[in-house]
């Protein structure tokens, strides 16, 4: 049975969406995609870690250096997720409102189908 006959014009052009949409291919990963206009940590990475022949004053200033580059990046992490949070509710709000879309269009196709 030839479904374009049948269904309604939006319909048909849903599912070919549908189909077409889950073929895109995904943008490369890692961290050359990031956008410029995204804010970068601006953490100070300490130094290499003093061998054994350093003093102990060497040690204590690299671990001082060493706890606050550790605890500047969990404030940036802290800052950048309380930021994404709200974009990430809206896109899986968003995600979830098109499966529920699709699932009902195909709902509509299958049933236009066997009737």
């Amino acid at each position: 049975m030839n479904l374009h006959r049948h269904l309604p014009a939006f319909l048909v052009s849903a599912v070919v969406a549908t189909a077409a949409f889950g073929q895109t291919p995904p943008p490369p990963a890692g961290p050359a995609t990031l956008d410029p206009n995204v804010p970068k940590h601006a953490c100070v990475k300490p130094g290499e870690v003093p061998g054994n022949l350093s003093s102990d004053l060497q040690k204590r200033a690299w671990q001082k250096e060493y706890v606050a580059y550790t605890d500047c990046l969990k404030r940036f992490i802290a800052d950048q997720k309380a930021l994404a949070d709200p974009h990430l509710k809206a896109f899986n709000a968003a995600v979830d409102e098109y499966n529920e879309g699709v699932k009902k269009y195909n709902e509509a196709i299958e049933k236009a189908r066997t009737n």
